[in-house]
């Protein structure tokens, strides 16, 4: 069952909670729809994304094997705001923009070096936006004004997070949590580990934290 749809069922059989189902599921609901968003496409492209950040080497697998995109996924939905949905899948959009533009193709149809020059250009493209707007600001009278407003407007000022970083952070985090991040880029140690039927111990030694 999907976690909106269990939401619902609670809310129908507690019709006395003082919270209204307004406010009880302001918390859960997503401008983003999985449907339009995540579409199949979508996620062989955050696929490649995390690949080129994460790539797979001889000693470990890469992110593409952590099915990053599916996990991108679930925290976009499920875990961010829907302004912070909204600078993510604006980043996604520039990304597609800019691979398009550059090179004149899709982003996963490009070279390697090709994919890591347009997540480069993604990285720095706060400084350029600040870079433009300083040049903005430089003038006189209105042109003064404009720069002000459109610095109030940026989404690199303030806490407000950039794409890059957010898709940079997810794949980093989604990866070194998963399965092969864990067990294959990480060392390793089974919790609780190996079954020891004897420890020697001496009088006056500490007993062993729980």
């Amino acid at each position: 069952m999907k976690r909106r749809r269990f939401l619902s069922s609670v809310a129908i059989i507690l019709p006395a909670a003082m919270v209204s189902t307004e406010v009880f599921f302001s918390s859960c609901r997503s401008d983003v729809k999985e449907e339009e968003y995540f579409s199949e496409e979508n996620i062989k492209l955050l696929d490649e994304i995390g690949e080129t950040i994460l790539p797979a080497s001889s000693t470990s697998p890469g992110a593409k094997a952590a099915r990053i995109g599916e996990f991108m996924k679930v925290y976009v939905t499920d875990c961010y705001t829907t302004e912070e949905q909204n600078i993510f899948w604006r980043g996604i959009t520039w990304i597609k923009k800019k691979s398009k533009n550059k090179f004149g193709k899709e982003f996963i149809k490009l070279t390697t070096s090709q994919k890591q020059e347009i997540l480069k250009a993604a990285e720095n493209e706060p400084q350029e936006a600040a870079k433009n707007e300083k040049t903005s600001i430089a003038g006189s009278g209105d042109a003064v004004q404009t720069g002000k407003e459109q610095r109030d407007k940026n989404p690199i000022n303030g806490d407000t997070p950039h794409f890059y970083s957010m898709i940079k952070g997810l794949t980093l985090f989604g990866y070194f949590t998963s399965e092969p991040g864990a067990t294959k880029a990480l060392r390793y140690i089974q919790t609780p580990g190996s079954y020891r039927g004897e420890v020697p111990y001496k009088t006056g030694d500490k007993a062993w934290a729980t």
